[in-house]
Order: C-alpha cells, then sequence, then structure tokens
C-alpha cells in the first residue's frame, strides 16, 4: 500500500512528528465506502418481504446524524492499527537513515 521513499537530512522532521502526520494523512484517507463495508460485515443485512437492505444505507438514510458521527467514531478506532501499520512499515531507525512512507 505505501512503500519507502528516501529524504534528505535537510527535510527531516522528528519521528513521531512524522508519525502522527503519516496516521492523520491515511485517516483522512478512510472513506464512507469503506466505513459502509465494516457496517455492512458486522451486522447481517435486512430482510423485509423480497427487498434486502444493508444496514449501511439504512443508517445512512434513516439517520444521517448517527452515521456521520459512527463515521467519526469508526475514523477514531482505526487510529490505532494505522498508526501500528506506519510505525511497522517504517521504524525509527529507518526513518533516521532516510526513510519515508510515500504512496
Amino acid at each position: 500500500y505505501y512503500s519507502m521513499t528516501d529524504v534528505k537530512d535537510s527535510d527531516k522532521i522528528p519521528y513521531e512528528d512524522a508519525v502522527s502526520d503519516e496516521v492523520e494523512k491515511r485517516c483522512e484517507d478512510l472513506t464512507d465506502e469503506s466505513y459502509d463495508e465494516w457496517l455492512d460485515e458486522i451486522s447481517e443485512p435486512y430482510e423485509l418481504g423480497y427487498s434486502t437492505f444493508y444496514p449501511s444505507d439504512v443508517l445512512k438514510n434513516c439517520d444521517p446524524t448517527a452515521y456521520r458521527c459512527g463515521f467519526s467514531d469508526y475514523q477514531d478506532s482505526m487510529r490505532e492499527s494505522i498508526e501500528d501499520d506506519v510505525i511497522n512499515e517504517v521504524d525509527e531507525d529507518d526513518y533516521n537513515d532516510g526513510n519515508r512512507w510515500d504512496e
């Protein structure tokens, strides 16, 4: 998903700040579609007669405020996992050697 690129010493920011920036960037990349997929994975579709309604569609259309709040909570809950991924991809030693995250 992300690869490392080389960066000059003059472009370095502290590792913790770089991790935080990368985590924030990836959290912002989370989409409604990924949230919808997650909602639909954790809850069964609703069947009414011959129609099937997915949890994400029901929530989005019946309670848009709850949907938006849930999306915000989803982003927050994914933050720890994203942070672990970022740190595993480029640890502090690699970072200090000039490696960076790049799409």
